[in-house]
């Protein structure tokens, strides 16, 4: 005895006409949601580039609080693409009164005083093109030991001037400092400011 299977042959499948239809339905959702993965990722690179460097600066402010510096600690940008902070302070019995210029004490010997330096992220660098920077530029800027701020150059004993570094630090001399970070092959910008009682806000 034969049992028929209840199936008819033309349902037992996808035609081509159909398989066609599915391949062209997610070819066009992936047209349309590349492009604003893409976005949102470079979106996300920057905001967490600004969101380390603000993080490192507070780390800067609370090593000078916690040492109880003398001097200072300086943020400093390297290159464009650097930064570190650096405690101007002698850390090590007998302690010195006399303060080291910034580029002595990116030598060898005064390793100890440095933090790590800081790359950011690959496509992000330190820039010049976000809207409503200060009008002046310095290597770095100084924190007190109470965690205040000050330029380079404000007061020539309690806050000299920097002599090594890139200018990327833009200052205005009562409301702090402003760092740029663009994104090469967009035209995405973020900015961290400093207050004049040092706090790091990175724009959201």
């Amino acid at each position: 005895m034969r049992y028929r299977s209840g199936i008819k042959a033309d349902s037992a499948g996808f035609s081509l006409i159909e398989l066609l239809v599915v391949v062209a339905v997610i070819a066009i959702l992936s047209a349309t949601a590349v492009p604003a993965i893409a976005r949102y990722m470079r979106n996300y690179t920057i905001k967490g580039a600004a969101q380390q460097v603000a993080g490192e600066i507070q780390a800067a402010r609370s090593k000078a609080i916690v040492k109880n510096v003398n001097l200072g600690v300086l943020f400093v940008t390297r290159s464009a693409t650097q930064y570190q902070y650096i405690v101007e302070d002698d850390l090590v019995p007998p302690v010195a009164a006399a303060r080291v210029p910034l580029s002595t004490l990116l030598t060898a010997p005064y390793a100890e005083r440095r933090g790590p330096l800081r790359t950011l992220p690959q496509g992000i660098q330190f820039g010049t093109t976000c809207t409503g920077l200060p009008g002046t530029v310095a290597q770095g800027f100084r924190f007190s030991r109470l965690g205040a701020w000050c330029y380079p150059g404000s007061d020539a004993t309690t806050c000299p001037a920097l002599d090594a570094g890139t200018n990327f630090a833009y200052y205005d001399s009562t409301a702090g400092s402003t760092l740029c970070l663009t994104q090469t092959g967009s035209a995405l910008t973020r900015t961290v400011t400093i207050t004049p009682g040092g706090r790091a806000l990175a724009q959201p």
